[in-house]
């Protein structure tokens, strides 16, 4: 057996068929799903034996268990035992996503496209990226609609003959993917680890004016180690209840 790296709790081996050592270990106390891979690519067939438990992970009752979109990336980044700052571009090809720049309209920075079985991520070669930071949270969050079978479709709120994706469906998806790229670039245990270093290195001062200086230092620190967007780091920090 094996204890769970978010939670500690017991977690039970995941079999992809009785002949065959364990493909992942999930523990029922979080949520968390860990490929059997030692930091390897998965093949094909084990890929397809992981996506095909997926759905029942997902519906499996967890004790305070992580959003589905958190525990994917949770998955990922120990599948192939990853560590920020996250090479975005290696995870998705080792999913089997490659990432593609095209041409598309000036306004879109990127997208999916599946091509048969095959998913692709798309990246804007005609967008304006602020930075690196902002093409890496592009190319995350497009694995996350990939990797949680989000749409590909233009949202919509025409009538229901229309095959577009209605408005309320994209906000969601759009929702889980931003979350799941926020714990793949930024992973929660990893980010208090480092915020409370900095805290007790700074010896935060008690005054306002002070600590907000401080924080400020914080972020651009943090956000420099995880190569994201000070923005997207305040953010984060924000989420993780860790401003308060």
């Amino acid at each position: 057996m094996r204890s769970c790296p978010v939670c500690a709790d017991e977690m039970t081996p995941e079999f992809g068929s009785t002949c065959e050592d364990p493909i992942a270990w999930f523990c029922r106390a979080c949520g968390f799903l860990q490929l059997e891979t030692g930091g390897r690519a998965v093949s094909g067939d084990q890929l397809a034996a992981v996506r095909e438990l997926a759905p029942a992970f997902a519906a499996r009752p967890a004790r305070g268990a992580a959003p589905a979109a958190t525990r994917a990336a949770r998955e990922v980044l120990a599948a192939f035992a990853l560590s920020p700052p996250v090479d975005v571009e290696a995870a998705a090809r080792l999913l089997g996503y490659p990432v593609e720049w095209v041409s598309r309209p000036v306004g879109e920075r990127g997208g999916i496209a599946r091509r048969g079985g095959d998913v692709t991520l798309l990246v804007n070669r005609d967008y304006a990226f602020r930075s690196e930071a902002e093409r890496r949270w592009v190319v995350a969050e497009e694995l996350g609609h990939a990797l949680l079978g989000h749409s590909a479709l233009a949202a919509s709120d025409v009538s229901a003959g229309d095959p577009r994706l209605r408005e309320p469906d994209r906000r969601h998806e759009e929702s889980t993917a931003r979350a799941f790229a926020a714990e793949l670039l930024m992973p929660g245990a990893e980010v208090r680890t480092r915020f409370a270093r900095l805290q007790r290195e700074a010896n935060w001062p008690a005054g306002v004016r002070d600590r907000a200086e401080e924080l400020r230092r914080a972020v651009a620190e943090l956000a420099r180690d995880f190569e994201v967007s000070q923005a997207a780091m305040r953010i984060r920090l924000e989420e993780l209840g860790l401003l308060h």
